[in-house]
């Protein structure tokens, strides 16, 4: 029973890294067609559309002229 729960274990695993792979790819993807000058090529895919728009979001909440607080902390 053990060998069967590891390998279980193993194969939810491999197919995380494979997902965590794919969406990276993709929001690269987006990235780099964006940093190209590029139309969004991809529009129904979520992931794309984050790395295109990415760079927007970051200039964005880089003119944010307030201090950052860690009070809660």
């Amino acid at each position: 029973m053990y060998n069967i729960t590891a390998d279980i274990n193993c194969e939810i695993a491999a197919l995380e890294e494979e997902r965590d792979c794919t969406i990276l790819y993709w929001f690269e993807m987006g990235e780099s067609d964006r940093s190209s000058g590029l139309a969004p090529q991809y529009t129904e895919n979520p992931w794309y559309m984050s790395g295109y728009e990415d760079r927007h979001y970051q200039l964005e909440i880089g003119f944010i002229s307030e201090t950052p607080s860690f009070d809660h902390f």
